[in-house]
């Protein structure tokens, strides 16, 4: 019994496969460079949102600490999120180039 292959595929058709993967494996790799800038940048969002809900609780105004408590929750929280929506817009811009 010999074994017959269920596709006969191309040489031309193996080398674009070949370089479809190597370019797909570059990208991951470029995303891997791209998270050492986000994560602590995002991190330093959330830093600042702490340092605002802490100084919060050191204010006398009622108004103004409510204020940066606020400001804190938003900053924590908002700054994170739009980094990376901005990040991922940013990047498929560069790539339609």
């Amino acid at each position: 019994m010999t074994l017959t292959p269920l596709l006969e595929i191309s040489a031309e058709r193996k080398e674009q496969e070949a370089r479809r993967a190597k370019d797909l494996s570059d990208a991951e790799r470029g995303l891997g460079r791209h998270a050492w800038l986000l994560v602590p940048l995002c991190g330093a969002w959330v830093l600042a949102g702490y340092a605002l809900i802490g100084l919060a609780f050191h204010l006398t105004d009622a108004d103004r600490a409510q204020a940066a408590f606020l400001g804190g929750v938003l900053v924590g929280n908002a700054g994170p999120a739009f980094t990376v929506i901005l990040h991922h817009w940013r990047s498929a811009q560069a790539a339609g180039r």
